[in-house]
């Protein structure tokens, strides 16, 4: 049976995955990152893991239908409640809220280990997810941007450690990225549309200091544009 393939978001996080993890993929909905990665030989084992019942059968389904279920167990599990950590090396939090890998990242404890490796896909609040990160004590250790259909996402390769970040006040906003490429430049510029409109929004408010600050890292990305166009 012919393989499908996996778009362009799910291919970054699966590129991000060490080769011969344990893996735990978690709100696997259909479980195609796990079962591509199965099928490739990629991970040694997988909990594709989801707090639907819904989209837990539709993983079952595609596990059973590629001939995984020796590498791949589906789970019903809140976040990563229901794995343990001998079970995952790398875990996989893709296609949620910043808000809500935040709070999953915190419930899980064993997750401050220097061997465990977190790729995270935000679709929203990305600034928050970054400044917690932060604050529980994890680093970036990758950020990549990637554009599907007319939307751009960013994915993040992170450790507990090696220091912990910021780099820079810019560091929650645009984290690692950069403008080497169409997806990183369509980031930039999103984001820089974002702070700029927050900032009117403050200085609507009277907030002229916090506006001004905003504003400033609207130069910073401008300039960080203008150096890659050259």
């Amino acid at each position: 049976m012919k393989l499908f393939s996996l778009g362009a978001r799910l291919a970054l996080c699966a590129s991000m995955v060490r080769e011969g993890a344990a893996l735990a993929d978690v709100g696997t909905d259909h479980a195609y990152l796990p079962v591509w990665l199965a099928k490739q030989g990629a991970v040694r084992k997988a909990v594709a893991s989801d707090v639907r019942p819904g989209p837990l059968e539709r993983a079952k389904e595609n596990i059973e239908k590629f001939g995984v279920g020796d590498l791949v167990e589906a789970r019903l599990s809140d976040g990563l409640d229901a794995v343990r950590p001998e079970e995952a090396d790398d875990v996989v939090l893709a296609g949620m809220g910043g808000e809500l890998i935040t709070e999953i990242i915190g419930r899980a404890a064993w997750l401050k280990d220097a061997e465990k490796r977190l790729i995270l896909q935000p679709m929203t609040r990305e600034e928050d997810l970054r400044r917690s990160l932060v604050r529980q004590g994890f680093s970036v250790l990758r950020e990549q941007a990637v554009l599907e259909g007319r939307r751009v996402y960013t994915v993040m390769l992170c450790v507990y450690g090696r220091p912990a970040q910021p780099r820079n006040d810019l560091f929650p906003y645009i984290g690692l990225l950069s403008g080497d490429s169409a997806a990183g430049r369509a980031y930039l510029r999103r984001e820089k549309k974002r702070l700029g409109n927050r900032a009117q929004g403050l200085r609507a408010e009277g907030d002229e200091a916090g506006a001004a600050k905003l504003l400033g890292f609207c130069g910073e990305i401008e300039a960080l544009l203008q150096t890659e166009e050259k």
